[in-house]
């Protein structure tokens, strides 16, 4: 189950993005949770909306790997090209074809966090592993 935050200025399209989230078994949170510290696998966005964009933005300067899925009425631009998003898909879009570019996207998410804890794990291996010499061996 992943954790999928949806930003999406209109309250009905918000809704809708949630039951299809949960439909599919992962947790949508919103902007709330996300100011109480809960970090998303995956960033479902509007793009359209200027706070969205801003907020996508500053998301993707803390995690620099978070996968973001734009769901829009406008068709990509210069600004929403930057975001590096792994899919676009226009509004309105048929169910099918969002649930396939959120399992695309999720994808993309395991794999940036697989990444990640790779990389944790190389870190602290290194640091706590403690060094051997024949003589400490021998002692």
């Amino acid at each position: 189950m992943a954790t999928i935050l949806i930003v999406d200025p209109d309250p009905a399209n918000r809704s809708l993005l949630e039951l299809l989230v949960l439909r599919l078994g992962h947790r949508p949170i919103g902007q709330r949770e996300l100011a109480e510290g809960e970090e998303p696998d995956l960033l479902l966005l509007e793009p359209a909306s200027e706070p969205g964009l801003r907020l996508a933005h500053r998301l993707r300067q803390r995690l620099l790997r978070l996968p973001i899925l734009c769901v829009s009425i406008e068709p990509p631009s210069e600004e929403t090209s930057s975001l590096e998003a792994v899919d676009y898909v226009m509004k309105p879009f048929r169910r099918s074809t969002l649930e396939q570019a959120l399992e695309h996207a999720l994808i993309q998410a395991r794999n940036a966090n697989e990444d990640r804890r790779t990389a944790s794990l190389a870190t602290s291996s290194d640091e706590e592993t403690p060094m051997y010499s024949a003589s400490s061996l021998r002692a």
